[in-house]
C-alpha cells in the first residue's frame, strides 16, 4: 500500500515546518505536530546534514512499513522528495542547489515520551500502571525481534524513545539506527560511534565497538525497566550502589510505601528480570521471548493470589520459576485452565441503551476483559442483538492488555449478521466462536433482562445442548428464569445464578469474586455472598448525592450542590475504598444522569469527575426515581454504610421529577437539605423521617459550601469523620 505524502501537503499541514508547530527533536531531526486527513500526526523531518543516504532512509522506512503492533508507533506516511532552493554555504554566500526532504510521519502520541513520567511521583502511585508500561515495552520489543522473518534491532531503546498514548499505553519509537539482519548473518558489526544513544543504556560490548545482536536491546531494556520501577534520577545508579540482593529489597520496600495494593512478588519478578538484562555477559541475558513468558506467568498468579516469582541465579544470571512459601489462600486456577475463551451473550434487545445494557456492556464486559488479561492468550467474544431490524453483532478476539473501557473494544470487527427473532442463534453463534479455538476451555455467559417472551430473539434456547459450561444470569425480573435454569442445566458444569446482576458490577466485590470462581473453575461460591460488614462501622462509606431539582441549566442551586460534591469527594478520600455517586435530573427531556465510582484522590474540581460514565436514563417526571436509583447504587456494594444526601431548591412541585419521594422507605440514612425557600420542607422532613438515622437540616445550604466552616463540620458529623 502506497502511503507516500507529497511535499506540498506536508508543508501545508506544518505551515512550512513552522517553529510554532515544532514539538521536539528526535533521532535525526525535528518533529512537528500536524493534522492529516482528520488525524493528528507527528511529522519527523530528517536532517540531511547528518549524512543519511537513500539506502539508510529506505531501510528505516521498510522497517516501519512492515511493523504493525499496538506497542509500536504506527507509520502514517513518508516523503522522499528533492527540490531546488538557495542554500547558504559555510562562507556565507548562497547558491542555488538541490535540497532533499526525507520525512517520516507517525501517529501522534499525546502522552509524550516516557522519560517525563518515570520520576518517583509519576504515573500516579499505582503499580498496575507501571506494570502495564513494562509489559507493553517488552511486547513491542518482542514483535521487533520475533515478529518477522528478519529480526529488527532497535539499537536506541531508552525512555526518550518510548511514547505514551492518552491511556498510558507505551509504544516504541525512533528506529533511526535499526537494521534488518541479513539472511546469511546472525549479527552485524558496527562501530559504536555510529550509534546515536545515551551511554547509560548502551551495553559494554557496544561501547567497545563489538558485535551488535538482540542482546544489545535487552541491556537497554533492563536499564529502562529499572528506571520505570525505581525512578530515572537514581534507579540504575542505586542498583550499582546496593548490589542485587539489597536492591531487590530496596525496591520491595519502596513499593510497599508507594502503593499498598502493589503485587510485591510481581514487582520483585520485574526487578529480577531487569537485573538479568543488564548482565555484562550478553550470553547470560534472557531473550525477549523468555522475558515476556516470565511476565505473563506472573499474571494469573496475581489474579489468584497464589503467587510465584522468578529466582535469580547469582552465578549464571538465568531466570527460573519457584513457588513462594507462605499461607496465601489456595484459589488459583487449576493447571490447564488458561487460556480461556469466554463469550458474553446479551440475551435482550440492545437497540437502546437500557440499564441492562449498561450493566453488561459497561460493567460485566470490562470486568471480564481485565480479569482475562491475567490468562495468557485468552479470547473474549460477544453476541449482541438488535431486534428492531432482526440483526445481531458478534465477534471474538484475543484479549488485548492495552484495551480499556476508555478506548473501547477497538479491535473487534463488529460483524453485523441477519437473524430471525425466533432462532436460538445467540448460543449457537457463541458455540461457533468457541469451536474455532477447539472447545478447550470455553465458557458462555448468558445475561437475560427477564423480558424474553415467545417469538423473541432467544426463544427455544432452552433446547440447545452445549459442549461447554453455560452460566446464566438475570438482570431483574423472573419472566425467563425457568428457561435460564434449563439452558444452564443443558451444559456441562453450567449454572443459573438466582441473584440479579448488580447494575454496576464493577462496584460489587461479591460479583467480582463470583467471576473469579467461574474463570478459575472452582465451585465454592456460585451465588453472591454479601461482603462482611467492615469492622469499623463507618469505613468504607458509600455516599450518593441527589440533585432534587432540574439541572437543565446551571442555576445557583446547581453551583451550590456541585460545590457540595467536591467537598464530600475530598472528605471521602480519608475513608478507604469509599464510593461516591450522584443523581442528576434534566426535566426538559425527561432523563436523568447517574453514576457511582470509587473515590479517586487524584480527581479534583479542576479536572472534573472524569472517571464517571454519566449514564443517561429515561424517566418520568412524576416518579421518585432519584431515591430509588440512589438505593440501587448503594445496594450494588452490599455494605450497609450508605448515606444519601438529598438537596432540594424548594421548587419541587406535583408532577415534577421527585413527586412521591416522601413515600419512599429507605434502608439507609437520607439527609435532606434546602437550598432556599420552604415550599417543599414538609416533604423533605418526611423523606428524612422515612429513613434510619436521617434528618432534615433546616438551615439553608450556603451558596459556597467550601467556604463555610459550619457546613463542613456538619458533613464531618454525618460522615462520621474522626
Amino acid at each position: 500500500m502506497d502511503i507516500q505524502i507529497d511535499l506540498h501537503t506536508l508543508k501545508e499541514i506544518t505551515n512550512n515546518f513552522s517553529d510554532n508547530q515544532r514539538i521536539g527533536g528526535g533521532g535525526y531531526g525535528d518533529v512537528y505536530k500536524a493534522v492529516h486527513r482528520g488525524e493528528a500526526i507527528a511529522v519527523k523531518l530528517l536532517d540531511t546534514r547528518e549524512g543519511i543516504d537513500d539506502i539508510q532512509f529506505i531501510n528505516e522506512l521498510r522497517n516501519h512499513m512492515k511493523v504493525q503492533h499496538c506497542n509500536i508507533v504506527r507509520l502514517v506516511g513518508y516523503c522522499n522528495d528533492e527540490t531546488k532552493k538557495y542554500i547558504e554555504r559555510n562562507d556565507g554566500e548562497s547558491v542555488f542547489g538541490k535540497h532533499i526532504y526525507r520525512v517520516l510521519c507517525f501517529e501522534y502520541m499525546p502522552g509524550g515520551s516516557l522519560d517525563k513520567y518515570i520520576s518517583e511521583k509519576s504515573q500516579g502511585d499505582d503499580w498496575c500502571t507501571h506494570y502495564k508500561i513494562i509489559k507493553g515495552i517488552c511486547e513491542g520489543l518482542l514483535h521487533l525481534h520475533c515478529g518477522s522473518e528478519r529480526p529488527i534491532l532497535h539499537l536506541d531503546l531508552k525512555p526518550a524513545n518510548i511514547l505514551l498514548d492518552e491511556n498510558m499505553v507505551p509504544k516504541l519509537a525512533d528506529f533511526g539506527l535499526s537494521r534488518i539482519y541479513a539472511a546469511s548473518r546472525t549479527h552485524i558489526v558496527l562501530d559504536s560511534n555510529s550509534v546515536a544513544g545515551t551511554m547509560k543504556y548502551m551495553p559494554p560490548e557496544l561501547r567497545n565497538g563489538s558485535e551488535l545482536s538482540p542482546m544489545t536491546d535487552i541491556f537497554s531494556l533492563g536499564v529502562t525497566v529499572i528506571e520505570v520501577i525505581r525512578g530515572s534520577s537514581h534507579g540504575f545508579a542505586r542498583y550499582h550502589e546496593l548490589g542485587t540482593t539489597e536492591f531487590i529489597e530496596d525496591v520491595r520496600g519502596y513499593w510497599m510505601k508507594r502503593d499498598r495494593t502493589a503485587h510485591l512478588d510481581q514487582v520483585e519478578t520485574c526487578t529480577k528480570i531487569a537485573i538479568c538484562c543488564v548482565n555484562h555477559d550478553r550470553k547470560k541475558r534472557p531473550t525477549i521471548k523468555e522475558i515476556v513468558e516470565n511476565l505473563r506467568n506472573t499474571e494469573p498468579q496475581v489474579l489468584s493470589q497464589d503467587l510465584h516469582v522468578l529466582s535469580l541465579n547469582s552465578s549464571s544470571g538465568n531466570l527460573s520459576s519457584v513457588p513462594v512459601p507462605g499461607n496465601l489462600p489456595s484459589s488459583s486456577p487449576p493447571p490447564g485452565r488458561g487460556p480461556l475463551d469466554v463469550v458474553i451473550v446479551y440475551a435482550f434487545d440492545c437497540t437502546n441503551n437500557t440499564p441492562a445494557w449498561y450493566a453488561v456492556d459497561s460493567g460485566v464486559f470490562w470486568m471480564l476483559q481485565q480479569k482475562l488479561t491475567h490468562f495468557a492468550d485468552s479470547c473474549l467474544g460477544y453476541i449482541y442483538p438488535m431486534l428492531s431490524n432482526n440483526t445481531y453483532t458478534c465477534d471474538m478476539k484475543l484479549v488485548d492488555l492495552a484495551e480499556s473501557k476508555a478506548t473501547g473494544y477497538t479491535a473487534f470487527a463488529r460483524r453485523r449478521m441477519t437473524c430471525a427473532k425466533n432462532m436460538a442463534s445467540g448460543l449457537a453463534e457463541a458455540h461457533k466462536l468457541i469451536s474455532k479455538r477447539g472447545y478447550q476451555n470455553g465458557i458462555i455467559l448468558l445475561f437475560s433482562d427477564g423480558s424474553i417472551h415467545k417469538g423473541d430473539f432467544f426463544d427455544e434456547t432452552e433446547n440447545f445442548e452445549s459442549k461447554v459450561p453455560v452460566y446464566t444470569f438475570t438482570l431483574g425480573g423472573k419472566g425467563y428464569n425457568q428457561g435460564l435454569q434449563v439452558i444452564a442445566a443443558n451444559s456441562p458444569g453450567g449454572k443459573f445464578h438466582t441473584d440479579p446482576v448488580p447494575e454496576r458490577p464493577n462496584l460489587s466485590g461479591a460479583f467480582s469474586k463470583l467471576l473469579d470462581c467461574i474463570l478459575s473453575g472452582t465451585t465454592t461460591m456460585f451465588n453472591f455472598e454479601k461482603p462482611p460488614r467492615p469492622s469499623t462501622a463507618r469505613d468504607p462509606l458509600d455516599v450518593v448525592i441527589v440533585y432534587a431539582f432540574d439541572c437543565t441549566s446551571s442555576t445557583p442551586a446547581w453551583y451550590t450542590v456541585d460545590g457540595v460534591f467536591w467537598l464530600v469527594q475530598e472528605k471521602l478520600t480519608h475513608f478507604e475504598d469509599s464510593c461516591m455517586g450522584y443523581i442528576y435530573p434534566m426535566l426538559s427531556n425527561n432523563t436523568y444522569t447517574s453514576d457511582m465510582k470509587l473515590v479517586d484522590s487524584g480527581e479534583t474540581k479542576a479536572s472534573g469527575y472524569t472517571a464517571f460514565e454519566r449514564r443517561r436514563i429515561s424517566c418520568m417526571k412524576n416518579m421518585a426515581s432519584g431515591l430509588a436509583e440512589a438505593h440501587k447504587m448503594i445496594s450494588n456494594r452490599g455494605y450497609k454504610n450508605g448515606i444519601i444526601l438529598f438537596f432540594s431548591d424548594g421548587l419541587v412541585n406535583k408532577g415534577d421529577f421527585f413527586d412521591g419521594a416522601e413515600k419512599f422507605i429507605s434502608t439507609v440514612p437520607v439527609h435532606t437539605f434546602t437550598l432556599g425557600g420552604d415550599e417543599y420542607n414538609q416533604g423533605l422532613k418526611a423523606i428524612a423521617a422515612n429513613s434510619p438515622g436521617g434528618k432534615f437540616h433546616t438551615a439553608p445550604v450556603p451558596e459556597t459550601p467550601q467556604m463555610s466552616a459550619s457546613f463542613s463540620q456538619l458533613l464531618d458529623r454525618l460522615l462520621g469523620a474522626p
